[in-house]
């Protein structure tokens, strides 16, 4: 097969920036009421996510110390689902990936796979909280506000979701996926509304991540004001987001996946597809075949997100721990997400069967992108029939001349 001509390019994205993540975090946290409500010597949970935030642990690290300084004894609870297995170790692990740990965080680690019942939010609507957070004096959410990769609504990603999925631990967050997506727009506000008034709550901070996966803002968010300022971050969210730099392609390469990226392994506002019974599709960008070649180490074998994808390898397959990805994909009920693509033993294999299957007589016209994973887009590969509208894209600079697709003992060279 001939394979497409490949160009290297640099995609610099307009990314508002904050400068001093420490210091910002440490003006949005000073602003809160509880530092003068809440009694010295308070122990205080403090939210620990799944997602790989990029600058979570100078954040978290800020908000410790100042607890710590002004008599407040702080640790910190995994608020992740049912991520990491649902275990204490498991969650320590995940935590551990992010370089979230004990020693380096300075505060105990108290893990729980177990939640505890404290009523209903609505009929038939249980309301799970992790246990280890219920024996706090007082709660601290730490969480990106972003928008969500399964669902639309008023709030997706962020603090009211920690609370309502994230501190539900495994129960709490199967209750809500069960629902689907039409349930997870109108149950979360409503379980994290029910929390919010019987569990002490004393704080949110909410990070905003410019397309660079940088900070682009640090908000504190008292907790009558959960739902009416997440609403305003989402919005602010969702236009700094990242977009592929084009909208139309044949073939979408994507070296790596993984939990450290996405949720759903591979963002699926980035690469237009949800793949949920009874969800629409996104408009765009519109794919018509993706092919995913490698799982992230750190994604500790978790491979949701896999059924995005029309092929990928067996290189990738071999370091699926498919336990933990069908608890994950069974936990939000969006089966189709844990399907397994068409495989092939190499990359080469793979990318040729995707060429392969568009149905064209010359398959070095494909329109193709490859990129590193769906986070991480400042470098980027396409094909030449996309040169001319590169050359066009005021964010998109070339960095050398075209050269066919190779590989490497049947591994695609960088």
């Amino acid at each position: 097969m001939k394979y497409p001509v490949m160009y290297r390019a640099h995609y610099d994205l307009p990314a508002p920036r904050v400068e001093n993540v420490r210091e910002e975090a440490k003006k949005a946290f000073e602003k809160a009421r509880f530092w003068e409500e809440t009694k010295k010597g308070a122990r205080i949970a403090v939210t620990a996510g799944s997602r790989g935030i990029s600058d979570i642990l100078p954040i978290l690290t800020t908000v410790l110390e100042m607890l710590k300084e002004n008599g407040f004894q702080p640790y910190l609870v995994p608020a992740m689902g049912s991520h990491g297995g649902g275990s204490p170790e498991g969650q320590k692990k995940v935590l551990a990936g992010l370089g979230i740990t004990e020693e380096k965080m300075g505060v105990p680690i108290e893990a729980t796979g177990e939640a505890a019942t404290i009523g209903e939010a609505a009929p038939e609507i249980p309301v799970f909280f992790n246990k280890a957070a219920l024996g706090s004096d007082g709660i601290i959410v730490v969480n990106r506000v972003k928008p969500h990769t399964s669902f639309r609504g008023p709030v997706e990603s962020g603090l009211m979701k920690m609370l309502a999925v994230g501190l539900g631990n495994p129960q709490g967050a199967a209750i809500l996926h069960r629902f689907g997506p039409g349930g997870l727009r109108k149950y979360i506000p409503q379980v994290a509304d029910f929390i919010l008034a019987n569990i002490p709550v004393l704080y949110g901070l909410a990070i905003i991540e410019n397309a660079r996966d940088q900070t682009a803002c640090i908000e504190g968010v008292e907790p009558e004001e959960f739902f009416k300022k997440e609403q305003q971050l989402l919005n602010k969210a969702r236009s700094l987001m990242p977009r592929l730099p084009f909208q139309e392609l044949d073939l979408l390469i994507i070296r790596e996946m993984g939990k450290c990226f996405s949720g759903t392994g591979m963002d699926t506002n980035l690469i237009g597809r949800l793949r949920i019974q009874g969800e629409s599709e996104p408009e765009a960008p519109r794919i018509k075949r993706i092919a995913v070649l490698d799982l992230a180490d750190r994604s500790e074998g978790n491979a949701t997100g896999i059924g995005l994808a029309d092929f990928t390898t067996d290189r990738l397959l071999a370091k699926v721990d498919w336990r933990v990805t069908y608890l994950n994909v069974l936990s939000t009920t969006f089966v189709q997400r844990a399907m397994v693509p068409l495989h092939f033993p190499t990359d080469m294999e793979a990318i040729q069967m995707a060429l392969r299957s568009l149905g064209t007589e010359n398959p070095e016209r494909a329109r193709v992108l490859i990129i590193q994973n769906t986070l991480e887009l400042n470098e980027v590969e396409f094909s030449a029939a996309l040169f001319q509208e590169a050359k066009a894209n005021p964010f998109l600079t070339i960095t050398g001349e075209g050269r066919e697709m190779t590989f490497s003992n049947g591994k695609l060279v960088s």
